[in-house]
């Protein structure tokens, strides 16, 4: 095991050298009539099109009208100019051509992100969600789940309306309004790899474990010193595995979901290095 110093600066210089410097990844200018920029394409995901679906491509700008959709092992990042949205595998989110501008979550799981103002209202069939801060939303069949993250949530359905601060969730199911606030299942301890990073060859399977008893959990891995999400699974119980193609230095942390399928909020970062050599 390198000392913690050696880590610390192979980090930096792989986390500097793969580009990562910030929170996220620049959308950069956004072309007249787009809304926002497709910034990672990872796997099979797709865009509508006027003939109808065709791989997507980074850099790709969206309309009003728009819709991406991910395969079972697919993610994407869409950035608007004040907030970015995640897509998890499976999932479907589309952008109405109406008066007013939302995001439609159809199926699966994102994480939207807006710090210095409100994110774009997320609706489903069962609930809308708007506020600022971070926070994620799954749909699975006809239920709704929100975790607020980080800042302040309004959760609306059937005509009630709750508000949920960081480290809360609720459920809003078909025909009914949403849950009071929930506490959320505890996050997983113990990581192996932790703080000291574990070096490992390109695509080399990795065994993850921690300290957890929930039923299901959701897996993330970004790279260090970013918050894009370059690969996100739902999982059951420890150990976990996962296998990282590219050369760099990268984070990995997981949240536990309950009986109803709520995420917790995630684990404290294990670290994993890369390298090619």
């Amino acid at each position: 095991m390198r000392s913690s110093s050696a880590t610390a600066a192979v980090l930096a210089a792989a986390a500097a050298a793969l580009g990562y410097a910030g929170t996220g990844m620049a959308a950069g200018p956004l072309a007249v009539g787009d809304l926002a920029k497709l910034t990672l394409v990872e796997k099979k995901v797709e865009q509508i099109a006027p003939k109808g679906w065709e791989p997507a491509r980074e850099g790709v700008g969206l309309r009003n009208g728009g819709r991406v959709r991910t395969a079972p092992d697919g993610v994407a990042r869409i950035e608007f100019p004040w907030m970015s949205v995640g897509l998890g595998p499976s999932t479907l989110v589309s952008f109405p051509d109406e008066y007013v501008l939302s995001t439609v979550l159809e199926q699966g799981r994102v994480r939207l992100r807006a710090d210095g103002r409100d994110i774009l209202k997320l609706v489903t069939p069962e609930a809308e969600v708007r506020g600022r801060g971070q926070v994620v939303v799954r749909r699975q069949g006809d239920t709704t789940l929100v975790t607020a993250v980080e800042g302040r949530f309004l959760v609306e359905a059937e005509g009630k309306t709750i508000a949920l601060a960081a480290g809360r969730g609720t459920v809003a199911r078909k025909g009914q309004g949403p849950l009071a606030p929930q506490e959320l299942a505890a996050a997983p301890l113990e990581l192996a790899p932790g703080r000291d990073a574990l070096y490992v060859a390109p695509s080399q399977v990795v065994t993850l474990n921690g300290k957890a008893s929930a039923p299901s959990y959701s897996l993330e891995v970004l790279p260090v010193a970013s918050d894009v999400v370059l690969i996100q699974r739902d999982v059951g119980p420890p150990p976990w595995s996962v296998e990282i193609p590219w050369p760099g230095a990268f984070r990995w942390r997981i949240s536990a979901r309950d009986g109803r399928g709520l995420e917790g909020l995630p684990s404290a970062d294990g670290l994993i290095c890369v390298d090619e050599k």
